[in-house]
């Protein structure tokens, strides 16, 4: 079965903060798109589906928040041993293409 996405995924070696109810973890940021993401926690949390969240995307090389966008969790999961979550962004949120065109400008290995 062929899998069918909106957009392209991008896989980073970028972190975030998750920031929810339930507190806030740095995370790894896996398969990020315009519409969600993949973040991989180092420690369990407790999170469920539905919960509300926001993300705060970092970059360590200029050591300053480059956005922030909010989330809704819809998938948890494990992924090499790791507790994972499956985030989509709300509508309207400009903070993902502000990510989005940081990536980009990035200089690829």
């Amino acid at each position: 079965m062929e899998e069918k996405r909106q957009y392209e995924r991008i896989d980073t070696a970028y972190t975030a903060l998750y920031c929810s109810y339930g507190g806030v973890r740095a995370v790894k940021i896996k398969d990020l798109s315009k519409s969600g993401a993949a973040l991989v926690f180092k420690d369990e949390i407790d999170v469920y589906s539905g919960d509300s969240c926001t993300v705060h995307f970092y970059s360590r090389d200029t050591g300053t928040l480059v956005s922030r966008a909010q989330c809704r969790v819809i998938r948890v999961f494990q992924l090499d041993g790791h507790q994972a979550i499956g985030i989509h962004f709300d509508k309207e949120n400009k903070g993902v293409d502000t990510v989005m065109d940081f990536l980009a400008s990035q200089p690829h290995d």
